[in-house]
């Protein structure tokens, strides 16, 4: 009877990874201090009566490649949205201790405190998702005012100066402003595009068709259907593009990690840029890259260049002997680059490809390449 309990666990992981996504989602937590607390839940003994962690910080920051003070402030943090309580011992001493089989003494962060507000958590959840759909919805929408700005300013004439006027009071970043300052800006870029719009007989024919081409892509949306995955507009498309320039499939057949190829295989596709994109999105929940930080760098660049920014990363990953810490917050920053300027991940791919291997690490897997399948509007690729 005893070892039928201790085989069965108490607290379902489950559970308390999914109530963590909800509490990240309703407080905003950062990318890095939701990863550092999956990282407490997974130590969790499954037999405990307490959801409570007993790894030390020097385990936890040795894993994640990162500093033990780090891993300190990513703990006060969630204390600090009174999510967890430390029930550390003398000297912040985490320990778990056991007597024929059974626990009798388990110190660490305990995480009932999270658990006693599931429901609390859950609507605020459902709220904040509410407001950042808006805020997606919004940030799309001045992108697209913005690129239509842009092609006043690349065709020239007697709008292009009014045109760099409007762009030059929109800030660089706009993603990260507040909901009513996000709509007051949409306001804005549509009132300017409206009287630049109505100055000349075909500026409406110019602005609204100035960042479009002869292609003709089929919408595909979120699962929300707010953001516009694949618009008819290019200069998004264009952005992907310059991004993936370069980028071949053979390249990132001959990039994928071990465990990518596994997923690939076990899907019973070979590799293509739609069996690509479906593995990066997910392993990017598995590497802290959240629904948000994928909608920003997929309204970028697209949803292959999304794909290629997880893959990137997670390839590139100080857990693979790599040099990137942290590869959620990476990829958001390099979404965020891509706002201000044009991205080139070849550069990162060739980097990737020729960095020197360990003499323990395993030899990549052989490809033999076919042909160069360049980048095709793959966003528009369903996975």
């Amino acid at each position: 009877m005893e070892k039928e309990q201790s085989v069965e666990p108490r607290l379902p992981q489950g559970e308390l990874h999914r109530v963590l996504r909800l509490a990240a989602v309703a407080h905003g937590l950062p990318d890095a201090v939701l990863v550092t607390g999956h990282a407490l839940l997974r130590t969790i003994p499954r037999d405990a009566d307490r959801p409570i962690s007993p790894v030390r910080v020097q385990d936890l920051a040795d894993e994640r490649g990162c500093d033990p003070r780090t891993i300190r402030s990513h703990i006060r943090r969630l204390e600090a949205y009174g999510l967890v309580v430390d029930r550390s011992a003398g000297g912040g001493r985490r320990m778990i201790q056991r007597r024929r089989g059974r626990i009798v003494v388990l110190q660490g962060i305990d995480f009932s405190p999270m658990l006693a507000a599931v429901e609390r958590i859950e609507h605020a959840a459902l709220e904040a998702e509410i407001e950042l759909d808006e805020r997606r919805r919004l940030a799309a929408r001045v992108s697209e005012l913005k690129r239509q700005l842009r092609g006043l300013v690349a065709i020239g004439g007697d709008m292009a100066p009014r045109a760099t006027a409007a762009l030059d009071v929109c800030p660089g970043r706009h993603r990260a402003l507040p909901l009513r300052d996000l709509a007051a800006l949409v306001g804005r870029l549509e009132a300017a595009i409206r009287v630049l719009a109505g100055d000349g007989e075909d500026a409406g024919g110019r602005t609204f068709s100035s960042d479009r081409d002869d292609e003709i892509v089929r919408p595909y949306t979120t699962e929300k259907d707010e953001i516009s995955v694949c618009r008819p507009g290019g200069s998004r498309s264009d952005a992907g593009a310059d991004a993936l320039r370069h980028i071949t499939l053979d390249m990132l057949a001959a990039a994928l990690p071990f465990d990518w190829r596994i997923r690939i295989e076990r899907s019973g596709g070979a590799v293509s840029w739609a069996s690509v994109t479906a593995a990066a999105y997910e392993r990017a929940a598995e590497i802290g890259v959240t629904d948000a930080v994928w909608a920003e760098a997929q309204a970028e660049l697209g949803r292959a260049g999304a794909a290629v920014l997880v893959l990137l990363a997670d390839a590139d990953s100080a857990e693979r002997q790599g040099g990137i810490r942290c590869p959620a917050a990476w990829v958001r920053a390099m979404a965020a680059r891509a706002e201000t300027g044009p991205l080139r991940l070849s550069r990162n791919l060739f980097g990737l490809l020729h960095r020197p291997r360990r003499a323990d690490s395993p030899c990549p897997t052989p490809f033999v390449p076919s042909h160069p399948q360049t980048w095709r509007n793959p966003s528009c690729l369903v996975p």
